[in-house]
């Protein structure tokens, strides 16, 4: 199994399995939407893409969108979705698509990677802090709806 950074012509087999993760936190399929928000992406280059692949299937993708730190006056990267799909779940999937991702942002000269998950995903949570990430307990998270 590889991980390989997405180019344009991955977007339409992506979007596939990017639709298959948006149902698996409640949304209702639509390939069609899904592959345009990775084209916009895309296009824009505001965020990079990799993919886990296990011969020529798609198993699983990282999603870093760019961010600034105005105190720092850095940039850093917010990893906002991993997914691996359920039949290669357990396999160190998700681990190599977090290394992959690690790796690109130390390379960009990043000050960190940011992320949230939910408070009752424990498997998420231990293995970011294997991986060296820090828990917040200083923050909190706030949003702002507007749609």
């Amino acid at each position: 199994m590889i991980v390989k950074r997405a180019i344009k012509e991955d977007l339409h087999q992506l979007a596939v399995l990017f639709d298959e993760y948006r149902q698996f936190y409640g949304a209702s399929s639509n390939i069609e939407q899904s592959y345009q928000f990775l084209k916009h992406r895309f296009d824009n280059k505001d965020s990079v893409i990799f993919i886990h692949l296990k011969d020529d299937d798609f198993t699983g993708f990282v999603l870093l969108y760019l961010a600034f730190s105005s105190v720092a006056c850095e940039t850093y990267y917010i990893l906002d979705d991993v997914y691996v799909t359920p039949s290669y779940r357990k396999q160190g999937s998700a681990k190599q698509l977090i290394d992959t991702a690690i790796l690109f942002a130390r390379h960009d000269n990043a000050q960190r990677i940011s992320l949230e998950t939910q408070k009752n995903n424990y498997q998420s949570h231990q293995l970011y802090e294997q991986m060296g990430f820090i828990r917040d307990d200083e923050f909190k998270t706030f949003h702002c709806f507007l749609k």
